[in-house]
């Protein structure tokens, strides 16, 4: 278990602060977790229950930074563990050492449904028809200026007005890297939790 798990799994650790950001609302229970900017529409094989759940950043107190971003699904605490994957991965067959993860490019991370986060190609080719020659980028156009609003940490990108579908979007810890995520399982074997380790502990 990495040591930011370890770290949530201890009530009383003073490594983390935790800084609750926004509901996300998740409809089709398929959950994508990646580099907004980037690769960003492969769901993990376990879905969820559909509803508005909050996402949580835990702040390194020392470095300053989040070391990893929680979809917090229930009250229940964590006893155990388990990599997220996407379909075809098999964590039994990865080498000593090895994770399953997502790449980042943009220093960014997000936890977003399925719905929301296809149509941020929508909302890309929309910008890029009203600006015209003035469109530089999604990051550029939309998501920098959401950033500002909180310290240029994390933003919550809605990305369908009419269904209320959003995108929560958090910086990475240090930065690009190759970041897993994990389901929390509680006593009962109830999926209470999904974290993303930013590798920063």
């Amino acid at each position: 278990m990495s040591n930011l798990l370890n770290e949530l799994a201890n009530a009383e650790s003073k490594t983390l602060r935790p800084e609750i950001l926004e509901q996300l609302k998740v409809i089709s229970g398929k959950i994508v977790a990646c580099d907004p900017l980037i690769s960003r529409h492969t769901p993990f094989e376990r879905t969820i229950q559909p509803g508005a759940y909050p996402v949580i950043a835990w702040w390194h107190e020392e470095e300053n930074c989040i070391a990893g971003a929680e979809l917090k699904l229930s009250e229940s605490r964590p006893v155990r563990w388990e990599m997220a994957t996407v379909p075809g991965q098999n964590v039994e067959e990865l080498e000593e050492g090895y994770i399953f993860g997502y790449p980042v490019d943009t220093g960014l991370g997000c936890f977003a449904d399925l719905k929301a986060i296809e149509k941020m190609d929508e909302l890309e080719e929309k910008l890029q028809s009203e600006r015209g020659e003035d469109f530089i980028s999604l990051y550029d156009d939309l998501i920098d200026d959401l950033m500002t609003e909180h310290d240029d940490e994390w933003c919550n990108a809605v990305t369908d007005e009419d269904a209320g579908l959003n995108v929560i979007i958090f910086r990475s810890g240090y930065g690009d890297g190759f970041y897993a995520t994990y389901w929390g399982i509680d006593e009962s074997g109830k999926i209470v939790s999904l974290v993303t380790d930013f590798q920063v502990i």
